[in-house]
């Protein structure tokens, strides 16, 4: 049944609600398929969130699947509707990973991600956009030019995974594959009010992703869930690393520290943003762990080692990456956006001024030498070696204005860090600000500790309300 903005009951539900619901024979996969498709058309026209749609594909399989009837013993995600990241191949589809250069390039298999989602039993609806190479923490690119936060058009949906942020938090699916070298998932995710995981370094193949990671900072580079409820996201990743959930017991939060680092940023986090991990804080001391406010960690120099290392090891592989076999130059940002006969996003240029100027400083202030990473990563192991969790922003504000990032806000201070550390990290919706903007918080674990931030956002969800659904136009 659908109420009057156009939404059916099913797509309100979280992927593994969903299929709960089609196992036990209350909906079928062509149902909840319909349902999603039918969203997807009310909403896509106002947030431009998906540079392919496979809604033939996607119906032919699920009537497939409802003409034969649950199996016996249904795989985990049989008959839900998943979008993936235009990052990622899936076999068959146009793969152009938001680049002009690939805009016609047709995947001739799944990245082993897709594969064992489809396995699982999703069902594909669309390639979801990205930008350039994944190269900005804005979501536009040449092939469909700008994607629309649901909850403010004038807003951005974060990057680079924008696409699937915003189709999920507009109810146009239930579950999302993006990428995240950066705050790539976390992002989209905090500004569009959805759930995102960062999981640990290594623990989801890559293969089949576009753009790679050079080998130096490959372990930095993350395939991971975005849905509507935490429960999706451990579902997901059960999928995704080949490790099914069994139905065990949440890992015991009583007594377990939460860490709140001082935070020492440029541009500083916002009076809302501050509160809302504040509240969070309060939500989890009451659930029975043990808040420690104004941690010292070394938050910032672990940033500047890292940009010196994207300086050393990521510029010139992205500079490629966007050029094709061109290297992309600051003068291409200076000229257009141009790099020969292709056309780049100038906004994804602005990683390569802003890491080329950064990184030129921070080495020359003798960041990046031989050690000094692992000593880093050490010491926050040791703050964290009684199993606790840090609750810290996804980002300094709510979701900004199109074309922040070329400004101040443009800023990966707050998620950057973890990929090179290799931690888990989980962003979880606490509401809406004053504007009606989601509000977020970031749930960070030790490596190989991804059930725990899981643990610890479904807390949260619960006294917060987590996902609601945004309605565009």
């Amino acid at each position: 049944m659908s109420d009057p903005a156009g939404r059916n009951e099913l797509t309100t539900l979280g992927a593994a609600e969903l299929a709960r619901r089609i196992r036990i024979g209350d909906t079928s996969p062509l149902e909840v398929v319909d349902a999603h498709i039918a969203r997807i058309e009310r909403v896509e026209p106002h947030i431009n969130a998906l540079i392919t749609s496979t809604f033939d594909a996607a119906r032919s399989t699920a009537r497939r699947m409802t003409e034969a009837g649950v199996p016996d013993d249904p795989p985990p995600l049989h008959g839900v509707p998943i979008t993936v990241k235009d990052s990622l191949a899936v076999a068959g589809v146009r793969f152009t990973a938001g680049s002009d250069r690939l805009r016609e390039h047709v995947a001739d298999r799944d990245a082993e991600a897709v594969r064992r989602m489809k396995a699982a039993g999703a069902i594909v609806l669309g390639k979801s956009s990205c930008s350039d190479m994944s190269g900005s923490l804005e979501t536009v690119n040449p092939i469909i030019g700008r994607t629309r936060n649901p909850w403010r058009l004038d807003r951005s949906a974060g990057g680079s995974s924008g696409g699937e942020g915003a189709i999920i938090a507009a109810g146009g699916s239930p579950l999302g594959l993006g990428t995240d070298i950066a705050g790539s998932i976390r992002i989209p995710s905090a500004f569009c009010g959805v759930v995102g995981l960062k999981p640990t370094a290594g623990r989801v193949s890559t293969d089949g992703l576009v753009p790679r990671a050079p080998a130096a900072i490959a372990g930095w580079l993350c395939v991971g869930p975005m849905a509507r409820r935490v429960e999706d996201l451990h579902l997901a990743l059960g999928v995704l690393s080949g490790r099914p959930a069994t139905g065990e017991a949440a890992p015991p939060l009583a007594g377990r520290p939460v860490l709140l680092p001082r935070l020492v940023v440029w541009p500083p986090v916002s009076h809302e943003v501050a509160r809302a991990v504040t509240d969070g804080a309060g939500v989890l001391g009451a659930a029975g762990m043990t808040v420690r406010r104004r941690a010292a960690l070394p938050l910032t120099g672990t940033l500047l080692e890292t940009l010196a290392l994207l300086h050393r090891h990521f510029l010139p592989s992205h500079r490629r990456a966007l050029g094709g076999d061109r290297s992309v130059s600051v003068w291409s940002a200076l000229r257009g956006g141009r790099s020969g006969a292709v056309r780049v996003s100038p906004a994804c240029l602005v990683p390569v001024v802003y890491i080329s100027a950064s990184g030129l400083l921070v080495r020359a202030l003798g960041f990046g030498r031989a050690g000094r990473h692992d000593a880093l990563r050490a010491r926050f192991l040791d703050a964290m070696r009684d199993g606790a969790v840090l609750l810290l922003p996804v980002f300094p504000t709510t979701a900004r204005r199109h074309g922040f990032s070329w400004g101040p806000y443009g800023n990966l201070g707050l998620t950057l860090v973890f990929n090179a550390l290799g931690f888990p990290a989980a962003a979880v919706p606490l509401g809406l600000s004053r504007d009606g903007l989601p509000l977020s918080v970031q749930v960070v674990a030790r490596p190989g500790e991804d059930e725990v931030a899981l643990a610890v956002g479904a807390v949260l969800e619960r006294e917060f309300g987590g996902w609601r659904m945004a309605t565009p136009g």
